[in-house]
Order: C-alpha cells, then sequence, then structure tokens
C-alpha cells in the first residue's frame, strides 16, 4: 500500500533533527484503507464484529468479553432513553454513525422488535460482514446499511428518533468534530438524543507520554485526532444540542480492555506464523494501536474514555 504512515517510535525528547520525515496527517481515505484492509481481524476481538470495549456490570462475567461488548450495544440503547419520547408500541427508525459492521445496531433491533435502524460506513466490506451478520440473526428486514461519509450522509432532515457513535466518532476532523456534530444535529428530530461513547483528550496540550501515545495510537488506527472534551461540548452547544452530560466510563471498560495484552499477543504470533513473518502495514499498525490503547488509558489527566448524552433541541 503506498503511501502509508509508518508510527514514530522515539520517545519524546527525541531532538527534531534526529527524527524522519513526518508523513501527511490522516486522511478519510487512510481511515477506508485501514478498515478495508483489517476487516477480518476485528473478527478475532468479537466473532459477532463488535468492534468497541466491552461494558462490564454486576452480574457479567468479566472473562467473558463477549458479554460486555454486547451490553456496551446496550448501554448505547438505554442512554437514548427511546421509551420516553414515543410508545413502545410505535416504528421507531435509529441513526449508527460510523457503524463499523452493525453491530449495535443488530443487538438493538434484536431487543425491540418496533425498532429499525440505519447505519452509515464509507468502507464497502463492513456493509457486506454486517449483511451476512444481519441475515443470520434474524434482523435484515429491520436494519438498512448505506455507504456513505457519516458527516455528509444525504440522509431527509429531521427524520431520526435516536443516533449514535460508538468509538466512531473520533475519526471525524478536529478536536471539536463539528461536522459530525452538524450532520447529527441535521438528522435528528426534535428531542430526540445523540450517544457518544469513545475516548477523549481532556487537555489541549497533553503530557510528552501521553502526547505521543495518542499519536502514535491515532496514527496506527487511522485516528485524526480524539475529540478534546471540552472542544465537543461546545459544539454539541453550538449546533443546537441542549442537556449535554458526559459520564466516564473509564472502570466500566476496564475489565474488556485487560483481554488486550493476551488477545493482541496471541494474534500477533498466530498471524506472524501464518504469513510467514510479513505482515502489512496496516495490519502491524493494528496490533501496534492495540496495545497503546491500554497504556493511554493509564494518563487519567490527559485522557479519559466516556459517553456523552445531549438532545437536540426543539
Amino acid at each position: 500500500m503506498p503511501n502509508v504512515f509508518q508510527p514514530d517510535f522515539r520517545m519524546p525528547g527525541t531532538s527534531e533533527a534526529a527524527r524522519p520525515a513526518m508523513a501527511s496527517p490522516i486522511t478519510r481515505e487512510d481511515t477506508q484503507d485501514y478498515f478495508t484492509e483489517v476487516a477480518v481481524d476485528y473478527s478475532a476481538w468479537s466473532p459477532s464484529y463488535n468492534m468497541h470495549f466491552g461494558f462490564w456490570r454486576l452480574g457479567l462475567n468479566p472473562l467473558r468479553r463477549e458479554g460486555m461488548l454486547v451490553e456496551m450495544n446496550r448501554a448505547v440503547g438505554r442512554a437514548l432513553k427511546l421509551d420516553e419520547a414515543a410508545s413502545p408500541s410505535q416504528r421507531r427508525c435509529v441513526l449508527d454513525l460510523g457503524c463499523g459492521a452493525g453491530a449495535t445496531a443488530r443487538t438493538l433491533v434484536g431487543d425491540d422488535a418496533s425498532l429499525y435502524a440505519v447505519t452509515v460506513t464509507n468502507v464497502p466490506v463492513q456493509n457486506g460482514i454486517a449483511a451476512r451478520l444481519d441475515a443470520k440473526a434474524g434482523v435484515a428486514d429491520r436494519v438498512a446499511h448505506i455507504e456513505a461519509d457519516y458527516t455528509r450522509t444525504g440522509l431527509p432532515a429531521a427524520q431520526a428518533d435516536g443516533a449514535w457513535a460508538l468509538e466512531s466518532a473520533c475519526y471525524a476532523e478536529g478536536t471539536a468534530k463539528v461536522d459530525f456534530v452538524r450532520e447529527a444535529a441535521r438528522l435528528l428530530k426534535p428531542g430526540a438524543r445523540l450517544v457518544v461513547i469513545d475516548g477523549f483528550l481532556l487537555r489541549k496540550k497533553p503530557g510528552r507520554i501521553a502526547g505521543w501515545l495518542h499519536r502514535l495510537w491515532a496514527d496506527s488506527w487511522a485516528v485524526p485526532t480524539l475529540a478534546m472534551r471540552e472542544d465537543f461540548t461546545a459544539a454539541l452547544r453550538n449546533n443546537g444540542f441542549e442537556d449535554i452530560q458526559f459520564k466516564s466510563l473509564r472502570w466500566r471498560i476496564a475489565p474488556s480492555a485487560l483481554h488486550i495484552p493476551v488477545l493482541a499477543t496471541r494474534f500477533t504470533l498466530a498471524e506472524l506464523w501464518k504469513a510467514r513473518g510479513r505482515l502489512s502495514p496496516w495490519r502491524r499498525k493494528h496490533i501496534v494501536a492495540s496495545y497503546c490503547a491500554l497504556a493511554l488509558g493509564m494518563f487519567w489527566r490527559d485522557f479519559d474514555y466516556g459517553m456523552v448524552t445531549a438532545t437536540r433541541s426543539a
């Protein structure tokens, strides 16, 4: 793959003269290439393609990752508060903005027969995987997968009863993710809720090591940058959202995050063996980012993983 950015593993403090020339910033094309190339690799984390961390609660076995991953999908559903806005028997349509292979939509429509979902991704291979899994789950008639940029979907305005972005808003540009927020505001009905679960930067200038880890993680997973919490909530206010709340999920995701070292190491060794020691650039970086995600979570002053909820004003 041409022109793929190679992460700079030099620690902070290395002189600029000694650094290799930096490549261009991450682009939408890089993100598409990354997800296309590593699509099947995500099945090692979750056979159902839950491409996110899990949500632990009392009663869930922290050693069973898939149960926690599905619970995160249900945490999104609870945060949407759909039953407060309409009769449970009324048909409602929700949007997954940056859906991966549609796992969250599959869970929610599987739990609620009155729910319909439209998912948005600009990675065609993910929609192919999603369609196969929808059919297997028996929900193919209530989920539609469209190929589009989630900052300009082309979908009609003010028609969605709820929307979410589960570890996908980070792929929009800038620390405020304004283009993403503006499109979500356009798509939602007045009174409908937006749920965003993701990692967030807490300071404009993270510490040296935290900043280096964030950049290495972001470049390895083809993310332009994480949102900064204050910038993101300001963008929500400026685009017609109210009742904006942030809830840290740091401890909720910790049990699933602790699965990373063993799984990533086992996966790396198995794939290197199958590929005779040769992995493509994005697949190598996918593995690097997995370890970085765990390390980044240790910098509490600079980084948090949380849920932002907001209501579209009338």
